[in-house]
């Protein structure tokens, strides 16, 4: 399915009469990841992808909370003022600790949340490990980094989710520049200034994103917000790895969260 270019960095896939989907995609991926999706979701959802700073189409632009969450933005005014519907903001890993951050700061914008792969604190062990990670491509190099990680992808991914992803390429500084960026940030302290309804999606088996995945719900549901957990078998790659299921979740979890949002 060929999407449509609304601006620098957004692609839009669905009529505009469609109820609207704004998907966010993980660290040094880039939009195109959700391709795959799209083709699944469209035409009966409108589906926005963004390329967050330091990314895709924007990857010349450093990595901030800041003007992550301004693109983000854009992307939902965009598709309210697209289709007059509040949309389903749903993010990955570095996406979703962003969509958190957004709908904490911009609460009138999303009629509901889909995190997915970012309920641990970004100041602990986490952050520690991606850091490292980071290190780690900075000493092989880009040339050498990308090509592990296209080794990586073509083996993890099915082909579908590998063409996708590697249609987009890696961007590699944004991962020692988001994981230094993240943590800078209480998240947890954010998810308790949520006022959207929330639906927090783990992979069974990614144990270190789920390391304070009670905290966060408890932090959304103290402050009188809807808030649910749920397990799904996978990883963190989930969306990826099983674009079929993930696709599925979405539709459920419009389904289930948009009545909370009236």
């Amino acid at each position: 399915m060929t999407g449509r270019q609304i601006a620098a960095g957004l692609t839009v896939f669905g009529p505009d009469t469609a109820p609207p989907l704004v998907l966010v995609h993980g660290i040094r991926l880039s939009a195109a990841m959700w391709r795959p999706h799209a083709r699944r979701l469209a035409p009966d959802f409108r589906v926005s992808t963004p390329d967050l700073p330091c990314h895709g189409a924007l990857a010349d632009r450093p990595f901030t909370l800041d003007e992550a969450v301004a693109t983000v933005r854009r992307a939902v005014r965009e598709a309210y003022g697209a289709t007059g519907r509040r949309p389903l903001l749903a993010g990955l890993s570095l996406g979703g600790y962003v969509s958190l951050a957004h709908a904490a700061r911009h609460p009138e914008d999303v009629a509901a949340l889909l995190l997915h792969g970012c309920t641990a604190r970004t100041t602990g062990r986490s952050g520690r490990a991606y850091a490292a990670a980071g290190r780690l491509n900075d000493r092989l190099g880009p040339e050498r980094a990308a090509r592990f990680q296209s080794w990586a992808m073509r083996r993890m991914l099915p082909p579908e989710s590998a063409e996708a992803v590697l249609a987009g390429g890696f961007h590699l500084p944004a991962l020692t520049e988001g994981v230094a960026e993240l943590r800078r940030h209480d998240f947890l302290a954010l998810a308790g200034r949520l006022t959207t309804p929330t639906l927090f999606l783990n992979g069974g088996s990614d144990l270190p994103f789920r390391a304070d995945e009670r905290r966060f719900l408890a932090a959304v549901r103290a402050a009188g917000t809807p808030a649910r957990l749920f397990h799904t078998p996978g990883g963190h790659l989930l969306s990826l790895t099983d674009p079929d299921r993930f696709a599925a979740l979405l539709r459920r979890a419009h389904r289930e969260l948009l009545p909370a949002a009236g």
